[in-house]
């Protein structure tokens, strides 16, 4: 979660607490004019008391049901709704309360995030920077390579999917009539001998694009037979290929947003910070506060050499893989790889 979902939490959390302080104050204010309705009823009939002198008098409904049963059946109305109010400022204080807790701990996350990125302008050194600026540039790239090809990919994944299905379903119909015709009948066709030549009239018909739903009508096939066409190795090859070329999951996420580049880059700038600070920490775990980073340099996009603090020295590796295949055809059986690394920090002693 990256700061601006955590301040927009922070929002709706104070909007929350805004929310139930007003119905609490609604509440108060109706509670005002239910009392002054009580203190009607005791004028109405001509009572000096007010409803603030004997609200905490347990027996003096009885009382009053003695002198005058009309004074105690209104005033008794008269003291529910004063209780209903009374009722709702408690509920909502208990509500307040729970708001107020939850919007506590988003503003600590909150402090905790921004403290985070101002560990990260204070102490990171420029050549961890450059590396992770250049990791951020090549994960951007990557994409917007992948999005480029995806509408094409897709139109004719679609397609081969469409076409593979078609022929699927005709090898596992013939073969299925063939082992049993009246049991395929029963099974698979409702045992409806109109809907059976129906589909054996469509599948040996020339395959026609974007008829798979006609095919579906015509045979049933349960969620759990292995004789579904979705289950067929070569429908399976085809949908695997797919995935595996565009299936990650920060790439669907892209493509949900519309292949948005704002979005791509405040997500990938959200996972730099938290690559920034992973570093850092496994850094200053060993050297403690970095005095010395001259060490380090930056070599074919990988960052590599030597970083020394107040409490020791370590070495810094990078192994980075992928960033390449980013053109792969879709029938090439390959998937592309986008680069990613790994940093191995280790104390010299």
């Amino acid at each position: 979660m990256n700061i601006d979902d955590i301040k927009a939490k922070v929002d709706t959390a104070q909007s929350n607490v805004d929310k139930v302080n007003n119905t609490i104050e609604k509440y108060k204010k109706q509670l005002e004019k239910k009392i002054i309705a009580a203190d009607a009823v005791l004028e109405k009939y001509n009572r000096s008391e007010r409803y603030s002198d004997i609200k905490d008098d347990p027996g003096l409904l009885h009382r009053f049901s003695e002198v005058d049963r009309d004074l105690s059946h209104d005033f008794y109305w008269a003291i529910c709704d004063i209780h209903d109010k009374e009722s709702g400022i408690e509920s909502n204080k208990r509500k307040l309360k729970e708001a107020e807790e939850l919007l506590k701990r988003w503003k600590e996350k909150l402090g905790a995030e921004e403290a985070k990125i101002q560990f990260i302008q204070d102490s990171v050194p420029e050549v961890i920077k450059s590396f992770l600026d250049d990791w951020k540039q090549r994960v951007i790239n990557y994409y917007l390579k992948k999005a480029e090809s995806y509408p094409e990919d897709y139109k004719a994944y679609r397609e081969e999917k469409e076409r593979v299905y078609f022929e699927c379903l005709k090898e596992i119909v013939e073969r299925l009539v063939a082992e049993d015709k009246e049991g395929f009948i029963k099974k698979y066709c409702y045992s409806h001998e109109q809907r059976f030549n129906r589909l054996i009239e469509a599948i040996n018909e020339e395959y026609k694009p974007n008829n798979s739903y006609e095919y579906s009508n015509l045979i049933h096939f349960y969620y759990t037979d292995k004789n579904d066409p979705d289950e067929h190795p070569k429908y399976r090859d085809v949908v695997e290929r797919f995935t595996a070329k565009y299936g990650d999951g920060f790439f669907r996420a892209y493509n949900e947003h519309k292949f948005d580049k704002d979005w791509l880059d405040k997500a990938i700038e959200e996972e730099k910070k938290n690559k920034l600070v992973d570093l850092m920490n496994r850094v200053m775990k060993i050297t403690g506060t970095i005095t010395d980073a001259r060490g380090l340099y930056l070599e074919n996009g990988d960052i590599n050499g030597f970083i020394t603090g107040e409490r020791g020295k370590a070495k810094v590796q990078t192994i980075g893989a992928g960033g390449y295949n980013e053109h792969i055809i879709l029938d090439s059986g390959r998937r592309g790889q986008c680069y990613h690394y790994r940093v191995l920090v280790n104390e010299i002693r």
